[in-house]
């Protein structure tokens, strides 16, 4: 041994010396989803029946199947040019679309198979949802159990934790977009649910939200589920939690919170600064909702989240976890379980409790 070797072995005690195996390189991320441009949209899919009549004339939505593998779908079709007011607006919602197509997916929300752009429409492609959307369920039953209620709810917001983690507002949450799968003849049972029973549908208002970019042009969504402060251009996910609170008591009670009569605008009135709706959201705060009626004297813990959901100020409405956190969901049998991807979720510090 050197005097050199011997004095380093004096110092630092036994050199070993070891040869380092390079590391691998990190997995690529799977390439951004896009929008595919195509010859014609007939070439992949065939075309089936309308779902339901569309309110809009430039868009309808029909089921098809996949001709590659027979694999059956809803479409929804935007007609050119007329589904655009303008490039800004089409600029928009191609940015908004790529955003929703690279969302991961999620077993409560419905799943976006691709987009597809012909010489004319847009193609969005998605899965094919069993059962009946609450709207329908309500008016089947006439009357859903509370505990039901309770369950669908709880399914309802933890999809909400998934797309609010991810910076996603719906921004048209409604008992029209909230499909209910229970199996069996499409009727909830009274005594439980599937574990995944509720999907989330209908995304041509989602849009990716941060707080410093909030403000919108328009006021979209639907009469009883828009919140106040989206009628002043302010959406978020707090306006979600509102149409929550919306549809629950509609659940409860088999009405809506507010008078029909408060919400009078008629056609190309929904621009953000309009007269009227500035006069709907001063509506909207001196409304009084009615919690006398006996569903919530029987459930005080389901009137009080309501409440709590429908506030006027929305940093006064809880977040979706932390609405998940609420007396009303606590079975006194045993503390429920966070679904294990939300509880991921919590744990990173991604999801939070109040806003």
């Amino acid at each position: 041994m050197s005097s050199s070797s011997q004095s380093l072995h004096a110092r630092y005690g036994k050199i070993h010396h070891t040869t380092t195996r390079e590391s691998a390189p990190p997995p690529r991320p799977p390439p951004l989803r896009t929008i595919q441009n195509v010859p014609s949209f007939g070439d992949y899919y065939d075309m089936g029946k309308e779902v339901m009549p569309s309110t809009h004339r430039y868009m309808k939505v029909n089921f098809a199947v996949r001709k590659s593998d027979k694999q059956e779908v809803v479409v929804k079709v935007r007609f050119k040019p007329s589904c655009f007011r303008s490039r800004q607006d089409e600029k928009k919602w191609r940015q908004n679309t790529e955003f929703l197509l690279n969302l991961p997916q999620n077993l409560g929300v419905a799943k976006i198979y691709e987009v597809m752009e012909d010489p004319t429409a847009f193609y969005i492609v998605m899965e094919k949802v069993g059962g009946l959307d609450l709207f329908e369920t309500l008016e089947q039953m006439r009357k859903i159990p509370v505990a039901t209620t309770r369950e669908i709810m709880r399914q309802l917001l933890e999809s909400l934790v998934f797309l609010h983690s991810r910076g996603a507002v719906h921004k048209d949450l409604k008992l029209e977009n909230v499909m209910l799968d229970a199996g069996g003849e499409g009727k909830p049972s009274k005594s439980s649910l599937p574990a995944q029973a509720v999907k989330v549908i209908d995304f041509d208002t989602l849009e990716s939200w941060c707080p410093s970019n909030a403000s919108a042009k328009d006021v979209v969504g639907t009469d009883q589920y828009i919140s106040q402060e989206a009628y002043a251009g302010k959406y978020s996910p707090l306006s979600d939690i509102f149409a929550c609170g919306v549809i629950l008591y509609r659940l409860l009670t088999g009405k809506f919170p507010f008078h029909d009569d408060m919400f009078d605008d008629e056609a190309g009135e929904n621009w953000v600064g309009s007269p009227k709706m500035a006069q709907i959201r001063r509506r909207l705060k001196v409304a009084k909702v009615d919690f006398s009626k006996e569903v919530f004297q029987e459930n005080s813990e389901a009137g009080d989240l309501v409440m709590r959901m429908l506030a006027y100020q929305e940093n006064q409405r809880p977040t979706a976890s932390a609405a998940l956190e609420h007396p009303w969901f606590q079975d006194s049998r045993a503390a429920p379980q966070l679904p294990p991807y939300i509880q991921e979720l919590v744990d990173d510090g991604i999801v939070v409790g109040e806003a």
